[in-house]
């Protein structure tokens, strides 16, 4: 995007003053096109607003006639995110009005907060509730001293989770060293039930069998050898064999220990087994259990009704809030102030130029106190028609308050433009030429572009300055006329 001040050239990119931009984002680090627009056009009228708020008043199109101060685009919203600029653009200061509808939605919320708290629970319960926790908390005292009790007598038999888990583990390690031994004693014995294992008279027989020539000298040497053998054999058997004794011995001491721990573990289960001992701690401790959920119960309940008495002075307190700003309002309303008096006044000028009735628009509060926008035709003793429930009136009295709002601001930094769709369709024939004239001198005054597109049954053509037709639109088989050129 580059801005100048005017220019029908098609610019490089490297000539932009804005490149990339988006319509709107939530990002602090880029800057949406909305946001440059806003800047560039530095209206001095509602700045705390978005100009796409406004626009719609002076773009006017057919489904926004039904309503003159409520777009046909704020239909569906609350009254919070139209009337207080309707407000501010009447002359009021819409901070007091905005605070009103924060107010009054947080009011509306603590009403909803406390009816579901007052649905289950009821604020004079506090002290039931008081007395029930304290019953209960002394209850589960006893409940704790008893089970202080029952762990007295465990200690007096001298048992405890600790013994208990150090008997196992002891158990544990004693069975795996005397598993140990008696694997080394079974291997032990097995390697000294072995044989020789070199047969000097087998060998000789097999080299006989085999033809081969057993030399003196060889014989000699193997029987060396197999004497050597049977030395190492002897050898190794006494070491073995003392080895065996050592371990059989070593083995009797673990079955000892084993014995012993055995011993102490039967006397524990003999205890722990006691059915009034077992049925006894287990009562207590699903007693204590129901205790101390029943109080933590009692608590939260507690919590939330001390929450909700809270909960109600805070409503209180806004409520009397909101009851010094709808008086403000009243009050501010009732004094009134001259840029509502002007653009009324403008108004009714405009309405009266155009149809020759009255036209009046007006502010009130409503039986809660909120502000209403009120747009009606009176008679010459002030007391309202019903005119305006008409469509015709009402488009006219819509275009007015546009008409009268451009008109008071047209000396500050606001819209210069206003469009109107097909207005001349809810004049009478003989309002139509007045119409004319009176657009033409009010554009001329307020120094605004005044757009309006109508139907050529609408109004004769030869009322209308050519220089006047921006655009005319026909609907040729040819595509000459249509507002692009061609027809698709």
């Amino acid at each position: 995007m580059k801005i100048l001040e005017y220019s029908s050239e098609l610019l490089e990119c490297d000539e932009w003053d804005y490149t990339n931009l988006v319509l709107n984002t939530t990002s602090e680090n880029v800057t949406p096109a909305t946001a440059i627009l806003n800047e560039k056009l530095n209206f001095d009228i509602l700045r705390n607003y978005d100009y796409r708020k406004l626009v719609g008043y002076f773009i006017r199109t057919q489904n926004d006639y039904s309503d003159v101060f409520q777009l046909k685009k704020f239909s569906s919203s609350t009254d919070q995110v139209w009337k207080p600029f309707v407000y501010e653009l009447l002359g009021f200061e819409s901070d007091v009005l905005l605070k009103r509808y924060e107010l009054n939605n947080e009011i509306e919320n603590l009403k909803t907060k406390i009816k579901n708290m007052e649905d289950y629970y009821s604020a004079s319960d506090i002290d039931r509730i008081n007395g029930q926790i304290d019953i209960l908390t002394r209850e589960k005292d006893m409940l704790e001293q008893d089970l202080d009790s029952f762990n007295f007598y465990l200690n007096e038999k001298q048992i405890s989770k600790e013994l208990i888990k150090e008997i196992e583990n002891k158990s544990i390690s004693l069975q795996n060293k005397a598993y140990n031994l008696r694997s080394d004693i079974e291997l032990i014995e097995n390697s000294l039930a072995t044989k020789e294992f070199l047969d000097f008279d087998y060998i000789k027989e097999l080299f006989t069998e085999v033809e081969i020539y057993f030399s003196d000298q060889l014989e000699k040497s193997y029987e060396e050898l197999i004497n050597f053998n049977k030395s190492l054999l002897e050898d190794r058997r006494v070491h073995l064999s003392k080895l065996l004794s050592e371990k059989k011995i070593e083995l009797k001491i673990v079955d000892d220990k084993l014995k012993e721990v055995g011993k102490q573990r039967s006397n524990i289960l003999n205890v722990l087994q006691d059915n009034d001992v077992i049925n006894k701690y287990k009562h207590l401790r699903s007693n204590l259990i129901e205790k101390e959920k029943s109080i933590q119960s009692l608590e939260t309940q507690k919590e939330i009704i001390l929450q909700t008495r809270t909960d109600i002075k805070e409503l209180n307190e806004k409520k009397k809030e909101l009851e010094i700003i709808n008086e403000t309002i009243d009050n501010k309303i009732e004094s009134g102030n001259k840029v509502l008096n002007d653009i009324r006044y403008l108004f009714k000028t405009y309405f009266e130029k155009i149809t020759s009735k009255n036209g009046i628009i007006d502010i009130s509060t409503n039986t809660t106190s909120n502000v209403e926008f009120n747009a009606g035709i009176i008679t010459d003793n002030g007391t309202l028609t019903h005119e305006d429930e008409g469509f015709s009136y009402r488009k006219m009295l819509c275009m007015c308050f546009d008409l009268a709002i451009l008109s008071y601001y047209s000396n500050k930094s606001f819209f210069k433009f206003l469009y109107h769709d097909g207005p001349f369709e809810a004049l009478h024939e003989n309002r139509k030429e007045s119409y004319l004239e009176f657009i033409e001198d009010y554009c001329a005054d307020n120094d605004v572009q005044y757009i309006i597109s109508l139907i050529d049954s609408d109004v004769s053509s030869d009322k209308l300055n050519k220089e006047d037709i921006v655009c005319k639109l026909e609907q040729n088989e040819d595509g000459s006329g249509a507002l692009f050129g061609f027809k698709y």
